[in-house]
């Protein structure tokens, strides 16, 4: 994710570490989608530069940039870590979400990506506008619908924790 709050970079030409990745239109969005998948298998989406969902393989959330704030996986709740700086550093705060606000940020993306699956089974609703894959458009197409399809099925499932500095 990037490092300050500003707009996200051109992720289609700056994000390397993913591939392939494309970015997309569905109708019902506002902003661009971009989808990203890295050699790993992990794969992300980001609502134009907020929100931003990051999963594993198994389409479980790892991470997350929600409303100006980042969260970070801790295998049973997500950690908000806000940004405190100072003239000499800046430091994350952790605060872990309790089960009503983690209910409500999962339901939440849930929501979304239900929407965006339910475009991409219209085709005509989602039009591919930049894409850097081996394979061909529609070979591309069923793959992110596969991962979409994966986080809904672990909608309410986070990946395995991220440890933090301590």
């Amino acid at each position: 994710m990037a490092r300050n709050e500003q707009d996200r970079e051109d992720l289609m030409r700056e994000a390397t570490a993913f591939f392939p990745r494309a970015e997309f239109q569905a109708d019902h969005e506002s902003f661009p989608v971009f989808w990203g998948q890295k050699k790993s298998g992990q794969y992300s989406f980001y609502f134009g530069g907020d929100p931003v969902y990051q999963f594993d393989q198994s389409g479980c959330l790892r991470r997350a940039f929600i409303d100006g704030q980042l969260y970070r996986t801790q295998g049973d709740t997500l950690a908000r870590l806000t940004r405190e700086r100072n003239s000499d550093e800046t430091v994350l705060k952790r605060d872990d979400l309790t089960i009503t606000e983690l209910d409500s940020l999962l339901q939440t993306m849930e929501n979304r990506f239900q929407k965006l699956d339910s475009a991409f089974d219209k085709q005509d609703d989602v039009r591919l506008l930049h894409v850097l894959c081996d394979g061909s458009e529609s070979e591309l197409r069923a793959l992110i619908q596969a991962q979409m399809k994966l986080v809904l099925q672990h909608s309410k499932q986070l990946a395995p924790r991220i440890r933090g500095k301590r």
